[in-house]
């Protein structure tokens, strides 16, 4: 069956549930609305609350009087319960005059207010009986102009009567919970005899939501949470590496150490999430498992999403292994054909402890003879595939994965939701703030005049933008417009531009010329978001500011700060909404990249950060991160028990049927 079909869905209806995403049968029934409202119980006039939506059943005592309002037409009648009085507004409807008559009694519905003693209600829905939609608890949808939440309403009761449902939840998870059959969760969602009856079967759907997101982002691959890992017993050389640190670990890295410390000398394989804000130090922790898993006679296996981050890191973990007698090699595409041989000949016979690479760690080719650990940097850059591809080298392995793109915990439960997870909250000793500006684009050339005086110190300077080439759609400045236009500006400095096209070879060049200060200025769309360490860059100045997210803001925030000198973010906002407004303050007042992912998280809503948007649907059907931590935890352990024991054919049902819910879905990551 199709929209088209449902009595009275006529073309021009169909275009306006477009608007809603509403494109299918599945999408009608399983649109949430936003709240209920309660019509069936009534008021006395003297029981009304200013501000509350009510029902009362009152006699109109005078008719439609006109009351001067510029810009409308409003009428006014008075009513009464028979102890207190009312008065009935409506604007821009005057054939109510003749609609309510004096004398007769009627049921009216809508939003009290009380102003000096007098009650009144403006546009209320009214009915000589209470039947219809005066009677029921009724769910109040989410709206697009032209389209009332009656019509709207009467087409889902259509469609729940015409749906076909589908599993979407292994039984005997249904069974365990004694749950209803789907088109009856359906039926008590769009017609409760309760408001708390509706509120229960929303839970209930948020949590067939939740399950169903786990299904969709492992699609294909059916992790299992705990199986037989290679146990890293507990050693000497890991206690002097913490022991000889030339600084004090935060309690956020010494939680995250000890619970890594238990992972590896467990015999189950460890599958951990440690994410962490830009600059809180989860190198030393990644350094702390490398050094122990060689010691214990392991080797260990370090991938990037760069070259660039590939030899920074390489250059951290060789520095600390080589006072340990550890080798440490990189590979990566610009490795020639005969090192790479060599190093490919050397782990397998064991000859390097820890490797350091790109994606080309996962090439076939590469083997290990006892690869014991697998550390994966900035983990949101790596499909599930990937990772899984790494780790299934050899039975056993271990797994870290490191993020510096901090997200709120039920989140991170529903991207990674088969992993343990770790969190380093707050900032080594010695991090400075970076002070955060607001600007508009008429205060550009303040900004210019401001990154010149730092160039004058001898510091550097980021200028990003968030596309590539000048749009035709959209008013933006592009990096390459900008880079043109910098240069006249700074004639006496040095600039560059990166973007996603920028050649790699190029790209390392540019990068590695900036590192080594020879650029002064380097203009770029977002492709520096996960960067190399730069400590001599002290601003960021990010042009339409208001096109970011603001978790992706704080990862281009961070690429400064990185040394010793007061660093500044300044962004520059062609829109400067209530909306822009709000999001750019928090950008001011915080630098705890977990605050602003919460803050980002509240205001974009989560469907955006899980693929929904790409997909036509801008939020999740049921769920809510900031309400339903408790139903994420529940479907994310019944998850992790039912994909262990579940057959294939099972698992391949639900995979399929969670279109009918889900949609096109993809897991994504803030930005």
């Amino acid at each position: 069956m199709e929209l088209k079909d449902i009595k009275g869905l006529g073309p021009k209806k169909i275009e306006l549930l477009e608007k809603l995403n509403i494109k299918t049968i599945s999408d009608l029934v399983f649109y949430a609305p936003n709240y209920y409202e309660d019509r069936k119980k009534e008021y006395a006039l003297s029981e009304l609350e200013d501000s509350a939506n009510a029902l009362i059943k009152v006699r109109i005592t005078q008719g439609g009087v006109f009351i001067p309002i510029k810009g409308m037409k409003a009428i006014k009648f008075r009513a009464s319960d028979g102890v207190g009085a009312i008065d009935i507004v409506y604007y821009n409807q005057v054939w109510m005059k003749k609609n309510l008559k004096v004398g007769s009694w009627y049921y009216f519905f809508g939003k009290v207010k009380i102003f000096r003693g007098q009650i009144s209600m403006a546009n209320p829905i009214y009915s000589s009986t209470k039947s219809g939609e005066l009677g029921e608890i009724v769910p109040v949808y989410p709206l697009t102009k032209d389209l009332s939440n009656k019509v709207l309403r009467n087409f889902i009761n259509e469609a729940i009567k015409e749906y076909k449902p589908v599993d979407l939840l292994p039984i005997d998870l249904i069974d365990r919970y004694k749950l209803p059959s789907l088109k009856d969760i359906l039926r008590l969602v769009h017609q409760p005899d309760s408001i708390d009856e509706g509120k229960k079967a929303i839970k209930i759907m948020s949590y067939i939501e939740a399950f169903l997101i786990q299904v969709a982002s492992h699609k294909g691959i059916h992790l299992k949470k705990k199986y037989d890992g290679k146990v890293i017993k507990d050693n000497l050389i890991e206690r002097e590496f913490l022991a000889t640190l030339p600084f004090r670990l935060t309690g956020g890295q010494k939680s995250a150490i000890v619970e890594i410390k238990q992972d590896l000398e467990s015999d189950e394989a460890m599958n951990r999430l440690l994410q962490g804000d830009v600059g809180s130090g989860k190198t030393v922790v990644g350094q702390y498992a490398a050094i122990k898993s060689v010691a214990a006679g392991y080797q260990v296996a370090f991938m990037a999403p760069t070259a660039i981050l590939a030899e920074q890191n390489y250059k951290k973990i060789d520095q600390v292994a080589n006072k340990f007698h550890m080798k440490v090699k990189l590979l990566t595409s610009s490795v020639t054909s005969a090192e790479r041989a060599e190093i490919i000949n050397e782990l397998l016979n064991g000859n390097i402890d820890i490797i350091v690479g790109t994606h080309s760690l996962l090439n076939e080719e590469i083997k290990f003879k006892a690869l014991g650990l697998v550390i994966i940097d900035e983990q949101h850059r790596f499909g599930v595939k990937q990772r899984a591809e790494l780790i299934e080298k050899e039975e056993g392995v271990n797994l870290l994965v490191m993020s510096a793109t901090p997200i709120p915990r039920s989140l991170a439960l529903i991207l990674y939701g088969e992993m343990d997870i770790s969190e380093i909250r707050e900032l080594p000793e010695g991090r400075q703030k970076i002070d955060t500006f607001a600007m508009s684009k008429h205060q550009f050339q303040t900004v210019n005049e401001f990154v010149e005086k730092e160039l004058k110190k001898g510091r550097q300077a980021y200028y990003v933008c968030p596309l590539i080439e000048e749009s035709e759609k959209m008013d933006l400045t592009s990096a390459t417009e900008l880079y043109k236009r910098l240069i006249p500006v700074f004639p006496d400095f040095n600039i560059a531009i990166v973007t996603g096209r920028t050649p790699e070879d190029e790209k390392n060049n540019i990068m590695s010329e900036f590192y080594n200060g020879s650029i002064d200025i380097l203009v770029s769309t977002t492709v520096i978001e996960v960067g190399i360490d730069v400590p001599n860059a002290s601003t960021m100045v990010i042009v339409n500011a208001e096109r970011f997210g603001l978790s992706q803001l704080h990862q281009l925030r961070g690429r400064v700060g990185r040394g010793k000198y007061k660093s500044y973010c300044l962004l520059v906002c062609d829109d400067m909404s209530d909306d822009t407004f709000t999001r750019i303050k928090t950008m001011e007042r915080s630098n705890d990249g977990f605050e602003i992912a919460s803050e980002d998280l509240r205001l974009r809503g989560p469907g955006e950060f899980l693929g929904l948007k790409q997909s036509g649907r801008a939020r999740l059907r049921f769920l809510k991160f900031d309400e339903d931590m408790d139903i994420i935890i529940k479907a994310k352990k019944d998850y992790d028990e039912w994909i262990k024991n579940a057959n294939t054919d099972e698992v391949k049902v639900l995979e399929d049927n969670t279109k009918d819910f889900l949609g096109e879905f993809e897991i994504g990551v803030l930005n």
